[in-house]
């Protein structure tokens, strides 16, 4: 005797290939939900870019091609021209000085506050985010009272001298400007590296650190062994963000000392500035810009090449 199934009771009916294709679409369409604006902000705003400054580094582009449309096709010759000027050079040299001596400054010193705010003291509390403020700043803002703290009759020199120190005209002075440069660089960018790499200390697991003082480690060999190997990834990004920052660099040194004294402080991105800009050569302007992306390609591929060899020597 058979028992017949009630309606309810059947089994569903597998779903049909149009009902798999049209969840398959749909998930399709979420997908590109998703995808297209993120495409299109990195097109609009960095491959239109990136091209069109590619496109002016080699035509003779001039307030006239705004008008005209016309911009006759140049080849390498803005690049020509920039690498036989003597300032390109030294521009090339102060670029890669200020961006090495700046990220590794703000490296040591961010990583010495950030140890330093995890300890309990007296204003432990409120420090980390008080010494915010100069990051908060606009760069002219910053660079404008360093300007005036660095001139000949300032407030640095007016300390150096009560405690007995030498003092000098520091900006105007061609063998100081660009340490002085370097130091108010470092000092708008450490607060920045000294929060990031505080929330990355918090993520160090305690009882390593506890095991490790237990064994006996003192505490470089803890930083060395357990702490940077744990916050690694955060110091790769952290370094790759300062150096494009640095490499950039524009604003701080056209407030503090314009390139000079004799250009002693000149930086590629500020000749970029001032043949765009102030020479109305936008040529020349682009060329000085894919300049700089070739240092910047450099220094992600030695970047890359030591990430790789690293994690190699870790497995």
């Amino acid at each position: 005797m058979t028992s017949s199934l009630s309606t309810a009771d059947r089994p569903e009916a597998p779903a049909s290939g149009r009902s798999w294709l049209s969840l398959a679409r749909r998930r399709n369409i979420e997908l590109w939900v998703f995808l297209v604006p993120a495409i299109a902000f990195f097109c609009v705003f960095f491959l239109f870019p990136l091209g069109y400054g590619v496109f002016m580094s080699t035509t003779d582009f001039t307030t006239g091609t705004f008008i005209t449309g016309r911009a006759p096709f140049v080849g390498g010759e803005n690049f020509a021209e920039i690498l036989a000027q003597p300032v390109t050079g030294r521009a090339i040299a102060n670029t890669l000085v200020v961006t090495v001596a700046a990220v590794a400054i703000e490296l040591v010193l961010g990583l010495a506050l950030a140890l330093l705010f995890t300890r309990r003291f007296p204003g432990s509390r409120w420090l980390p985010t008080l010494i915010l403020i100069p990051w908060l700043l606009p760069a002219v803002v910053v660079a404008t009272i360093w300007k005036s703290l660095l001139s000949g009759n300032g407030a640095v020199n007016d300390v150096l001298g009560t405690l007995g120190l030498p003092t000098d005209a520091w900006l105007a002075n061609p063998s100081t400007a660009l340490s002085a440069v370097i130091v108010v660089a470092v000092w708008a960018s450490l607060p920045y590296w000294s929060t990031i790499l505080g929330a990355a200390l918090k993520q160090v697991p305690a009882e390593h650190l506890e095991a490790a003082q237990l064994d006996g480690a003192g505490g470089w060999r803890r930083l060395t062994s357990i702490i940077v190997p744990a916050i690694w990834p955060v110091i790769s990004v952290l370094v790759i963000m300062s150096v494009v920052y640095t490499l950039l660099i524009v604003d701080l040194v056209l407030v503090l000392t314009a390139g000079g004294p004799a250009d002693s402080t000149v930086t590629l991105g500020l000749l970029s500035y001032r043949a765009a800009f102030q020479q109305f050569e936008f040529g020349q302007g682009g060329a000085y810009g894919m300049l700089l992306l070739g240092i910047s390609l450099v220094f992600a591929v030695v970047y890359s090449l030591l990430a790789m060899r690293r994690e190699r020597a870790e497995r």
